[in-house]
């Protein structure tokens, strides 16, 4: 009689393959989470909800994430995992200096508009109630770094004057931000309008860490 090796290539194509099916399972649970918040809102986002949307059982879903509160924040992690990799999609040689730093303020903007359930959930309006871990906070904050390490960059180099990169970081997401949440509100209703108040608001931002 013989038995397996349980470190065979068989064996570790099978588990490699569970390890896919569970990560696309992740994946497309979020994904109807966030649909059914941005298609029906609170109503529409319950774990029955989500287990429908995927046809798979709510016994499942809180196998993955534990419930309502760990799904929320898994929505809440995934859509600055997202911010992350457009920002870490850059080529670095095509634009340096401050330049770059309006590339990302374009990168931001545009990941708003294309993830706009993500970027609600990540600020606060999309899930009411949900109040992110501290170690959830910290990690969404690690998505800015190289935003802020450009910054460093910037003053180290003399094209910017030389105080705290994570603070000008952050000086410019709140401009970006403030812009991005009055558009998403509806309080711009022309792309002209938001497009000129945002490059002010980016330029003005700049010229304050100037």
């Amino acid at each position: 009689m013989t038995h397996s090796n349980p470190s065979s290539p068989v064996t570790a194509d099978f588990r490699q393959q569970q390890q896919a099916l569970r990560s696309g399972m992740r994946l497309a649970m979020l994904d109807a989470a966030q649909h059914l918040l941005q298609t029906e809102g609170l109503a529409g986002f319950t774990v029955r909800r989500v287990a429908q949307a995927v046809n798979c059982s709510t016994t499942l879903l809180y196998s993955q994430f534990g419930g309502k509160d760990g799904l929320s924040n898994e929505l809440y992690l995934e859509g600055f995992a997202r911010l992350k990799q457009v920002f870490s999609g850059q080529p670095q040689a095509e634009v340096q200096g401050v330049e770059r730093l309006r590339t990302f303020a374009r990168l931001y903007r545009d990941f708003a508009h294309h993830q706009p359930s993500y970027y609600l959930i990540m600020f606060g309006d999309g899930l009411v109630g949900f109040v992110p871990p501290q170690e959830s906070r910290q990690t969404a904050w690690q998505s800015f770094e190289q935003l802020i390490a450009h910054f460093s960059s910037c003053m180290q180099q003399g094209l910017l004057p030389h105080s705290n990169p994570t603070a000008a970081a952050r000086l410019l997401w709140a401009a970006m931000h403030g812009v991005i949440h009055l558009e998403l509100k509806g309080y711009y209703l022309t792309p002209a309008q938001a497009n000129d108040l945002y490059a002010a608001s980016v330029e003005a931002a700049l010229l304050a860490v100037s």
